[in-house]
């Protein structure tokens, strides 16, 4: 074959001139163009089309028999099993927990070849983590999906802990039990579980029968009112005796339901999170509720918890309780009555060895005063602490809020902007943002009020920068501990575009090692009722 495929045709045109323009040929140049020039043009133009595929079938054939002699000698047939298998690892999903699904790992794995099905089923740790979604399907399908959940632990040599399981239920499922059942024997290798939408009889049913020496974190959803004779048994079942520390979160809509009514000793539990699936409601925990699950968990390290302080349990409660093992609390307040939950803290626990203290949702009525003196001196290792702060107070009592802490390293604060501030007290915005300076502002003793501070994270209203960097420029100034600073700030929704220049005017402080961070929120408009002629 010539190198040159065009030897045979001239493709220099006598109508060279009138190409890519706008003439129209006579009568008698379209009979020469069509006698003389088309069907030598087409003839040739067949002819390269069919000498085009043999030459693309030739380079496809000879494509493929390099391809697969390169994969012959590749480095992937090399690698050894184990290093393989860690390869195999990072191919599980990061959002969640692997379906038991061909299209993804680990079962995609399997389909490559045999060796790679070897390798995966040998993998333990590939099989050590479930996700399985029960949905509304008829009884045989239900069936069928339950033995391929069994097949597929029969069917691989693992016998190691079974990292995490996740079961998650539709409102309307009726396979929940029998999938429960199916995995009961498998609840010795549990080491982390997670169910959502279940019924405390189902759950008891797994609770109360399985084994579970391994797991040490559990989150339960649970979907129907709790009666009160089966949630006592929930936190005492046998599921949460293991010999691990267990983290363990239940969310209920009756989580009173959870606290026997009489004395008991749970001495297994040690990091503890219950909370309302119905957000503010009278069925969140009472502070009298709240009592009786910390004096009978004995052993308890962390405790986040939603509470109603309806009662004030002052009067019930004789000595003080001591929680010599608690470390962190969390307290997201329902409902008023903000100076009895502070007089409870204040007046009736003990937390000696307390580091971690938030306060969520505490917003105090106009007028409530705001003092943790007893708290400080009851807790005095207290170094991550958030609460919240409103705008209307003095800075002296700001300070006064503030200074008992002096062991602060990380401080959180909410300065909260209500409505129904009273104009006589309300103030300025160097009231408002005074905690900067109380922060940077040294006592008579010439030190910090809180030497060790390192991290602080404000929610307010957005407002002019100059305290906040006056704050930074203090820090790298003096050469302070301090490294950390998040503001979270609100902004009307016809505030007008942020100012991109301000990440600019931030970055000496970041040059200096500060981590120095910004998000913004637009405050939600204010409904107007229109009212009926």
């Amino acid at each position: 074959m010539g190198s040159n495929v065009f030897e045979d045709i001239s493709l220099e045109s006598p109508f060279q001139r009138y190409l890519s323009t706008n003439y129209i040929p006579t009568d008698a140049e379209i009979k020469q163009i069509r006698e003389n020039i088309l069907p030598d043009c087409e003839v040739e133009l067949a002819r390269l089309n069919s000498l085009i595929q043999d030459l693309t079938a030739q380079r496809d054939r000879v494509q493929d028999y390099l391809a697969s002699h390169k994969a012959l000698i590749s480095q992937a047939r090399r690698l050894p099993q184990d290093i393989l298998g860690e390869i195999f690892l990072a191919c599980l999903p990061t959002g969640g927990n692997a379906m038991m699904s061909a299209r993804e790992a680990p079962l995609l794995l399997g389909h490559i070849c045999s060796s790679w099905r070897a390798i995966s089923f040998a993998q333990r740790r590939l099989w050590a983590a479930l996700h399985i979604a029960v949905e509304i399907f008829p009884e045989s399908r239900g069936q069928v999906r339950r033995r391929r959940v069994a097949h597929s632990h029969k069917s691989t040599p693992y016998s190691g802990p079974i990292n995490t399981l996740n079961l998650f239920s539709s409102r309307l499922s009726t396979q929940y039990s029998a999938v429960i059942n199916t995995l009961i024997p498998l609840s010795s290798r549990l080491t982390a579980v997670r169910l959502s939408n279940i019924r405390s009889n189902e759950f008891l049913a797994l609770a109360e029968s399985a084994t579970a020496p391994l797991l040490t974190d559990v989150h339960i959803d649970f979907r129907n009112d709790i009666p009160r004779d089966e949630g006592a048994r929930i936190l005492a079942s046998n599921i949460f005796r293991g010999r691990n520390t267990q983290r363990i979160a239940i969310i209920s809509a009756t989580p009173r339901s959870l606290i026997p009514s009489t004395d008991f000793l749970w001495d297994h539990i040690t990091d503890l999170c219950i909370e309302c699936g119905l957000g503010y409601s009278e069925r969140n925990l009472g502070l009298d509720s709240m009592h009786s699950l910390m004096q009978g968990c004995t052993r308890l390290e962390f405790l986040r918890i939603q509470v109603l302080p309806a009662v004030n349990v002052a009067q019930s409660v004789g000595a003080p309780l001591l929680l010599s093992s608690l470390r962190g609390l969390i307290i997201i307040k329902r409902g008023p009555n903000f100076n009895t939950l502070l007089e409870y803290l204040n007046n009736d626990l003990r937390m000696p060895q307390l580091t971690k203290l938030h306060l969520i949702d505490l917003y105090p009525c106009v007028g409530e005063a705001i003092t943790f003196d007893r708290l400080a001196d009851h807790s005095p290792h207290i170094s991550d602490f958030c609460f919240n702060v409103l705008s209307f107070e003095s800075r002296a009592l700001i300070i006064r809020n503030l200074q008992p802490f002096t062991s602060m390293e990380q401080l959180s604060v909410v300065v909260w902007d209500p409505e129904s501030a009273p104009e006589e007290d309300s103030c300025d915005e160097e009231d408002v943002i005074g905690l900067f300076k109380t922060l940077t502002t040294p006592n008579a003793d010439g030190k910090l009020p809180f030497p060790l501070l390192r991290e602080l994270s404000v929610e307010m209203e957005d407002m002019a920068e100059g305290e906040w960097m006056s704050f930074l420029q203090y820090h790298v100034d003096h050469s302070t501990r301090f490294r950390r600073l998040h503001l979270r700030l609100w902004r009307e929704s016809d505030a007008g575009p942020v100012d991109e220049n301000r990440k600019g005017r931030l970055a000496p402080f970041v040059a200096a090692g500060l981590d120095v961070s910004i998000d913004y929120d637009i405050c939600p408009e204010e409904e107007t009722s229109s009212e009926d002629d």
